[in-house]
């Protein structure tokens, strides 16, 4: 069990095993309050989920390998690589595997309710699914999409500078970006939430707490709130990565961020303050 306050360095691979099967594998990268995160892989013809709701949180993916069809309100969508879609509470959704199989992350956020269903159904424990925050479609047939959900595909979603938004919601933000090579994020930590990262491509030097790692391609890193971190790229490539802020919120900083640098204005610690932004003591 991950301890509350403790960071998680994780390699492509590792995890918390929900299940290790030739046809489907599934690690926990992140149980935690605010966040839920698995890494799976499914082979060719291997079951996806049934429709179904959450009323207390959102069910996002982003597409590693291979093809998932998603079904959203009725709508049928492919996701291959690099796609990202989210289903906000309250909305049907499911998905089926692709004809050569996927491999792709699962987002509950906030995590807390669906870690317990998840690990019961590992462990065959009889568990209400309402528990877990999961129910079946209303009876009275599928709820409309308000436009809250979000479907998008490889390269797409609002661009903030060099970064690509992917979600900017209460429960997450999550970002996609690129270090170029000899780029860095300072040391710094946030007191309100927790920022994590899943390497795309690449290589990087992530330092969270007091320890440091090489990561490449597939490592998921999380610092927890009050945990200094900083990320750099000392290789000579250009490295690819998502960027996790749960709960979220985190995209209005970049916003007003970029905005500031376009007017040639430079933010003062109240602006960093303001956005959960601390230098280390």
């Amino acid at each position: 069990m991950q301890e509350p306050d403790a960071p998680i360095v994780l390699c492509r691979g590792e995890g918390e095993v929900l299940a290790d099967s030739q046809s489907w594998s599934s690690r926990i990268k992140a149980a935690r309050d605010e966040l839920l995160l698995f890494e799976s892989s499914s082979g060719p013809g291997e079951r996806g989920a049934a429709p179904h709701i959450h009323r207390e949180h959102a069910d996002a993916f982003y597409v590693l390998e291979g093809e998932l069809l998603f079904h959203v309100a009725g709508e049928q969508r492919s996701l291959s690589v690099g796609s990202f879609v989210l289903a906000p509470p309250e909305l049907v959704h499911g998905f089926e595997v692709g004809p050569e199989g996927a491999r792709y992350l699962n987002l509950h956020v906030p995590g807390r309710a669906y870690a317990s269903l998840a690990r019961a159904r590992r462990d065959g424990i009889e568990f209400d699914a309402a528990g877990g925050d999961s129910f079946p479609p209303p009876t009275d047939g599928e709820a409309v999409d308000s436009g809250t959900s979000i479907v998008l595909h490889a390269g797409e979603g609002e661009r903030v500078g060099t970064n690509v938004v992917k979600a900017a919601r209460p429960e997450l933000s999550l970002i996609e970006f690129e270090v170029k090579s000899g780029g860095e994020v300072q040391p710094h930590l946030h007191r309100g939430h927790s920022d994590s990262f899943y390497v795309l491509e690449g290589e990087l030097e992530f330092r969270t707490g007091d320890e440091v790692v090489i990561a490449t391609a597939g490592t998921f890193v999380l610092s927890p709130p009050g945990v200094v971190h900083s990320v750099r790229n000392t290789s000579a490539e250009p490295a690819r990565l998502l960027n996790l802020h749960t709960p979220g919120g985190f995209v209005e900083y970049w916003r007003e961020l970029v905005a500031l640098h376009e007017q040639g204005i430079q933010p003062d610690d109240t602006f960093f303050e303001h956005h959960d932004v601390f230098d280390p003591d």
